[in-house]
């Protein structure tokens, strides 16, 4: 099942969150303090994830992303990645919520899944299944990642490693020749 691409509104939220990380990045490379706490927090909290991008993409990927978005906000194209990483942001809002309201007790979130499921959706922006809220609660090997990638190779019919791969490159030692293939041992 393929979905659509994302709204403007969408495009424009993941704009706000790049600029920040850029900005967040260019503070830290000039040696500024740290903002306070509550800085990385709110960004955590709209968009879970982004701290993992604010630590390992390199600027020159974040600055491209950030290109990238501008021009699609103007009527360029709207790349694949776009939507994934609106998407990922989406269903880890949602099953980080899903685990707060049932962390007492799991077992019962399990009988109200559907209920759940409606409050997840509203709270996401996105829509959320019962299918979806059992695996939020109960994850492989504990990972609720694990769970979003799953649920974004169903929604984009693309496998989750490449959009692992795509959304948080692996930084490279950037003196060491490119190589080609795969870089796992």
């Amino acid at each position: 099942m393929k979905t659509s691409a994302p709204s403007q509104e969408a495009l424009a939220a993941l704009e706000g969150k790049y600029a920040e990380i850029a900005a967040l990045r260019r503070a830290r490379d000039r040696g500024e303090p740290l903002p306070a706490r509550a800085v990385f927090k709110a960004l955590a909290e709209r968009f879970p994830g982004a701290l993992h991008e604010l630590d390992t993409l390199p600027l020159d990927v974040v600055d491209a992303r950030l290109a990238a978005l501008r021009a699609a906000r103007a009527g360029g194209a709207i790349e694949p990645w776009m939507a994934w990483m609106a998407s990922y942001h989406a269903l880890l809002r949602a099953g980080l919520h899903l685990r707060i309201r049932t962390t007492k007790d799991r077992a019962r979130g399990h009988e109200r899944a559907s209920e759940l499921a409606a409050d997840a959706s509203a709270h996401a922006g996105i829509t959320i299944d019962v299918t979806f809220v059992h695996a939020a609660l109960r994850p492989p090997k504990g990972r609720l990642v694990g769970v979003v990638y799953t649920r974004l190779e169903a929604l984009f019919d693309e496998p989750a490693a490449s959009i692992r791969a795509t959304l948080f490159p692996r930084l490279r030692d950037r003196s060491a020749p490119e190589t080609s293939g795969d870089d796992e041992a």
